[in-house]
């Protein structure tokens, strides 16, 4: 989304759980951490608008970098819960009348205003691997049909953890182990 915006057009995710609420008393909201590393949290949040239902009406993902805001420098998990819910919300019947353009919150667009002023980074630096590095890979990619219990492959994967995400003929050596992983347990 490029260009200028006015972020008082986006209502808050606060405004949009007290509408939930005032319209749907019974509703509930329910999140879920569903990926972290030491620089990124992504939730997912379920809407239900009475608290019988065993199926959301709506759900919605939100990521956070950690530090890519003030408040991501302690709260990125609380952060990207709050996103999550005001997505979530959007998704909903609650929101079908709302103007066209306006589905995102201001909270996602004040990341997205954060993000055109300094660019998002890369979460992580792509790892250089040494050639000896590539050349236990290597040794491990053609080791790995012969292992044949799951238990050697548990040690071997154990054993290699620095080079599991080293790229090997389109692939890596994590995706490797668990294919053999997946044919040793007869899936």
């Amino acid at each position: 989304m490029a260009g200028k915006f006015d972020l008082d057009a986006y209502e808050t995710v606060e405004l949009r759980l007290r509408r939930l609420y005032s319209k749907y008393p019974e509703a509930r909201v329910l999140t879920d951490l569903v990926f972290h590393n030491d620089r990124s949290f992504i939730v997912k949040a379920e809407v239900y608008l009475d608290r019988d239902d065993m199926t959301p009406v709506a759900t919605g993902y939100a990521e956070e970098i950690v530090g890519a805001s003030p408040v991501n420098k302690t709260s990125a998990l609380e952060n990207g819960e709050t996103s999550a819910i005001g997505r979530a919300i959007s998704n909903s019947v609650l929101c079908l009348d709302a103007p066209v353009g306006a589905r995102p919150s201001r909270s996602e667009m004040e990341k997205v205003e954060r993000y055109n002023k300094e660019p998002r980074m890369s979460a992580t630096k792509p790892r250089v691997y040494s050639e000896t590095e590539v050349k236990q890979a290597q040794d491990l990619m053609t080791l790995l049909p012969t292992i044949a219990s799951i238990d050697v492959l548990r040690s071997s994967f154990a054993g290699n953890a620095e080079i599991l995400d080293l790229p090997l003929n389109g692939t890596t050596l994590k995706d490797l182990f668990n294919t053999r992983a997946q044919e040793l347990k007869g899936e």
